[in-house]
């Protein structure tokens, strides 16, 4: 089946899963099914940003206590008058009486009450409401017109028919310029819309109540009166004035007011958003099923990650509950993310057999192929040379580096990197006739089903070479790369064998720096034996086969040893000695150099620190130690151990070094000449020896090297000399000359001007033994 059909099966499958969840979810919601849900979300998002009143409402409730004391209800309004009264007295700022003023009681009760408003000079509020008559028409309960004559009419209505939960109260009548207890309390938040939607997170059981009874038959606490903003109401159960809320269940109907007005302090005015937040995440859920329905995941991961997902919209609801006052209903998401893990569910069960189908294939092709650039893998290349060779055919393997593709592929990305791959692969199939194996990031090979000889390998490297080598333009890049190659045929032997062959043989080309080189056994007894050596060379620190000697450096004018240079030599019980000039290379091209360097830093630093001689230590310090690691770091913590003096230690730098003028180099140079180190140019002459650099080089000294010592008194020998001890002068520098190994060298260089020698006239590299460096044994002259 074709990709694009396997793609619409997947798809199609999500969308009739999506579809089915909708259907599902839309009917769930009609039946109103989630509604419970949503109000215990509510409830707990209001608990868990539970906050505390503002302390300036007080509840003065006519429970069942107070309606036992008075005797009769509805109370003679004499009974509130002397409650108002009291009320103004004890200092409150203000008093709504949630009560129905309305009808009249009698003439002597009405004008006692009607004094008391007076008294208390307009900071006393009377109730209105909205009722519904029984032909269905909205008309306003007033409070008497004697008693509104001393007092402001609110409105104590609430949103809804008082069967569900109550979530708002109405802000004001706006046709009857009347407004809600709420706003009439808090005059500077009266910019709410039509409805106060109620912040349930403030809590309610922490707003003060006192008992009209006590108030009128007790002594109350002063304090908790003066200043407070009261509202006088039923909480009875037998006055039946009761509303169920979100979080604190049935609260009476004064408390309700008292909540809207704790909202509006506290500014925070919600906004209901209903269940769009969670239709359209659910729908953006419904989409993501439909588009991953190309993948596969594990059941486990997806149930993790939608759990994940309603912990976090769970979390987010109530962060933007709390930060903004946006209210959002989540439940009809979480029974999506359920209904959507079960459509998963499903649908992967539907899709195991075809995906195992699917992989098989695609395990398959990768054996023998390479995905991203089209050619052969490297086992079917393998497979095809046992091939050849069982049937005793001859076969010849060709192995091409691509020079700077890696560099491609680092700079412009994979994709240009794998266009350039595939285009490579193109080129030889069209050019050869054959397909090649990718072996490597940039590496490629194919067989020739022939024996050639060297001269023959050779011609058509070159010529493959021509159109490997062309650019090659990919989208709008133009990637230049070289070829390097290496060859082996062969009839005898295995195809793993003979590719392991023309990798020995590319070696030896690169090492050479040749277009292309065949393979022949010389070249694999030195790669066995560069192979022996970097094996060793692993172990060889941790057996503590690394040791070292020391060469005297001699001041030519009074023939005293000023400092030794520290030497690093290597003995393998197996292979024997090993020259520096052998596997300090390997040392440096494997990256084992920074951890040798540590170890010859600290080990001449702990050596010389045990002296009786206050002579310099100079220690060489390779490039690839400043590339690969912390020279100034390993420097520093290597004085600190071992409590060298920092003056007495030089380090010995090459020119190789500042090719690349790297800042980071010259940063640590500095670095060390401000602890106290020396720095010194070793082999100065033989390698980079940019006069332009050596004026601002940190150095302190400079190292002829031996290669323009040794033939001294060579007539052209000593002007090359004499040159560079006079500009070292002019620069000042101290001079060390290298491979001094005649006294009439030793007197021509001190004739110079040069201070130190070093070289087989004083001393070969020896232990500190035999140079008087140990302790107890005398100066080495």
């Amino acid at each position: 089946m074709s990709r694009f059909a396997t793609a619409w099966r997947n798809r199609a499958g999500g969308f009739l899963a999506a579809g089915a969840v909708a259907a599902t979810l839309l009917l769930t919601q009609w039946l109103g099914l989630l509604t419970p849900v949503d109000q215990a979300l509510r409830a707990g998002r209001f608990q868990l940003t539970n906050q505390q009143p503002s302390g300036e409402t007080l509840f003065v409730e006519i429970d069942a206590t107070s309606l036992s004391k008075v005797g009769v209800w509805p109370w003679p309004r004499q009974v509130h008058a002397d409650i108002l009264d009291k009320l103004i007295a004890l200092g409150a700022a203000e008093v709504v009486f949630d009560i129905d003023f309305s009808t009249q009681s009698t003439p002597s009760s009405d004008a006692a009450l009607a004094d008391a408003l007076e008294r208390a000079g307009g900071y006393a509020f009377l109730a209105a409401f909205q009722q519904i008559a029984a032909d269905g028409t909205i008309f306003l309960n007033h409070p008497l017109p004697e008693l509104a004559a001393h007092a402001d009419a609110v409105l104590v209505n609430v949103d809804g028919d008082g069967t569900g939960l109550l979530n708002s109260v109405p802000a004001a009548l706006p046709e009857h310029a009347m407004l809600s207890v709420a706003q009439a309390l808090v005059p500077a938040a009266r910019d709410t819309g039509a409805s106060i939607t109620i912040d349930y997170s403030i809590d309610l059981n922490a707003i003060d109540r006192i008992s009209a009874a006590e108030l009128l038959f007790g002594t109350p606490d002063p304090a908790r009166i003066a200043n407070k903003q009261v509202i006088v109401g039923a909480s009875a159960i037998e006055l039946r004035d009761f509303f169920l809320v979100p979080r604190f269940g049935v609260v009476p109907g004064p408390l309700v007011q008292l909540a809207a007005t704790e909202t509006l302090k506290a500014g925070r005015q919600l906004s209901d958003l209903g269940t769009m937040p969670a239709a359209l995440l659910a729908a953006v859920a419904g989409v993501g099923l439909v588009l991953l329905r190309r993948r596969t995941a594990a059941l486990v991961a997806l149930t993790l990650a939608g759990l994940g997902c309603m912990v976090l919209v769970e979390a987010l609801a109530w962060l933007v509950q709390w930060q903004t006052g946006w209210l959002a209903d989540t439940a009809l998401f979480h029974l999506a993310i359920v209904l959507f893990g079960i459509a998963a569910l499903l649908l992967e069960r539907a899709a195991r057999w075809r995906q195992f189908l699917a992989q098989q294939a695609r395990l398959a092709y990768l054996a023998t192929h390479d995905p991203a650039s089209g050619g052969r893998s490297r086992q079917a290349l393998i497979d095809d040379l046992n091939c050849h060779l069982g049937s005793t055919q001859m076969a010849t393997v060709f192995l091409v580096h691509l020079g700077r593709l890696d560099r491609a592929i680092a700079s412009l990305g994979h994709d240009v990197g794998e266009a350039v791959a595939r285009e490579v692969v193109s080129r030889i199939e069209r050019q050869l006739g054959v397909k090649p194996a990718r072996i490597g990031l940039d590496l490629f090979a194919w067989v020739l089903s022939q024996s050639l000889d060297p001269d023959e390998q050779a011609a058509l490297c070159r010529s493959t070479s021509v159109f490997l080598d062309a650019p090659y333009a990919v989208e709008g890049h133009e990637v230049i790369l070289t070829s390097r190659f290496g060859t082996a045929a062969g009839s005898s032997v295995g195809g793993a064998e003979l590719l392991r062959q023309a990798d020995v043989a590319l070696a030896v080309a690169k090492s050479r720096d040749l277009k292309s080189a065949p393979f022949d056994e010389k070249q694999n007894a030195s790669f066995e034996q560069r192979r022996l050596q970097d094996l060793a060379l692993r172990q060889a620190l941790r057996k503590g086969e690394f040791y070292l000697l020391f060469q005297p450096q001699i001041d030519l004018a009074t023939r005293e040893t000023t400092g030794v240079e520290a030497l690093v030599r290597w003995h393998n019980p197996g292979i024997g000695h090993i020259s520096p000039s052998d596997f300090i290379p390997l040392a440096e091209e494997t990256g084992l150099i920074v951890d040798l360097g540590d170890w010859i830093l600290e080990e001449a630093c702990r050596q010389a620190v045990r002296w009786l001689w206050q002579g310099s230590v100079a220690v060489n310090v390779s490039s690839a130690q400043f590339q690969l690691g912390d020279v100034v770091g390993s420097v520093s913590k290597t004085l600190a151990r071992t409590g060298f003096p920092a003056n007495r230690l030089v380090i010995e730098i090459t020119e190789s070094l500042f090719v690349s003028d790297d800042s980071k180099v010259m940063n640590a140079l500095v670095a060390l000449r401000q602890m106290g180190v020396r720095i010194a140019l070793d082999d100065f002459g033989t390698g980079y020896s940019s006069l332009s650099y050596l004026a601002r080089l940190p150095i302190d000294k400079l190292k002829i090297d031996q290669a323009f010592v040794r033939p001294l008194p060579e007539p052209h020998y000593e002007a090359l000399v004499e040159t560079i001890i006079l500009m070292a002068k002019r620069l000042g520098k101290v001079v060390v000359a290298e491979g001094v190994e005649t006294e009439q060298q030793r007197d021509y260089l001190a004739s110079l001007g040069c201070e130190i020698g070093q070289g087989y006239l004083f001393s070969r590299p020896a232990a500190p033994e035999a140079l008087g460096l140990v302790q107890g044994a005398a100066n080495a002259a």
